[in-house]
């Protein structure tokens, strides 16, 4: 079964050397391997063309639009994404195509994890990205740090949504599902990367994903997501100390002061991106 992976990039001269690596050392190598740069200024390509293998193509273009331009570079009809600031399991791309065996799946969602070094980054690590036992075939939505397609079916939705910067992962994987493709997840293909490194970064991080959710309208489709934001919002203005009991809810869950903390500023600052992003429109 032959594979394309695809990668946009910006300025990630500090982490596309782990990419790189992890990529040309898989058990299953990739049978190219396409990336398309937005012009970094930072050395990025200069680190990619000590590299052998590596198609760049440079284009000013956002992230949905770097994807888009690989995907119709590729030659293949398996495509396997991530992000320039992952570092790939050697059996990633092994455990991501193998699905595919079964002529029925049109997409996989590979697992993806946070690691830290220090104590604030393991923290953080901790409450950003779902655990492996919360991804399930019928509704989880792939990140695209780890996830492979179908090119008929990326044809099938019109690509990745070129109006976003942020968000357009979810809606690409909501049309996808919209459209009746069949999904599978690898819970033992996994991504790994760095959570931000600083609690601001952090905040900014959950607000852009909430601002995309919100330009996207994606939170219409999240029942869950949106029942939530209405919930916190409603229940802010309504009852003043909502944010203290949700406080003590999560502290209570992680049993830990400093995580309930900051699930409380990842609510707070996902819930002011989604509203921010729904009022663009207006």
């Amino acid at each position: 079964m032959k594979v394309s992976l695809i990668c946009p990039l910006y300025n990630e001269a500090d982490s596309i050397k782990y990419l790189i690596e992890s990529i040309l050392s898989q058990s299953k190598k990739p049978d190219e391997i396409i990336f398309v740069d937005n012009f970094s200024t930072d050395g990025t390509v200069d680190i990619i063309k000590k590299y052998k293998g590596i198609k760049l193509i440079q284009a000013k273009s956002n992230i949905s639009e770097a994807r888009n331009i690989a995907v119709k570079a590729v030659k293949n009809d398996i495509i396997v994404c991530t992000d320039a600031d992952s570092k790939l399991h050697k059996d990633w791309v092994k455990n991501m195509i193998k699905p595919f065996e079964d002529k029925s799946i049109d997409v996989v969602g590979g697992a993806y994890m946070a690691v830290g070094d220090t104590k604030r980054e393991k923290l953080l690590a901790k409450i950003t990205v779902p655990t492996v036992d919360r991804m399930h075939d019928d509704s989880f939505l792939p990140s695209g740090r780890s996830i492979a397609f179908k090119k008929r079916a990326w044809e099938a939705v019109e690509g990745y949504p070129e109006h976003l910067d942020t968000g357009e992962d979810t809606l690409f994987d909501i049309r996808l599902r919209e459209k009746g493709f069949k999904f599978k997840i690898a819970k033992d293909a996994i991504s790994y990367w760095k959570p931000r490194a600083s609690v601001k970064a952090f905040c900014k991080q959950f607000y852009k994903y909430g601002l995309g959710d919100g330009e996207s309208k994606n939170i219409y489709r999240m029942k869950y997501y949106a029942l939530a934001v209405y919930g916190f919002t409603l229940g802010s203005l309504v009852f003043p100390l909502t944010w203290t009991v949700y406080f003590l809810f999560e502290v209570m869950r992680y049993k830990s002061f400093t995580l309930g903390w900051l699930m409380l500023l990842k609510r707070i600052y996902y819930v002011a991106g989604v509203w921010r992003g729904l009022f663009n429109h207006l």
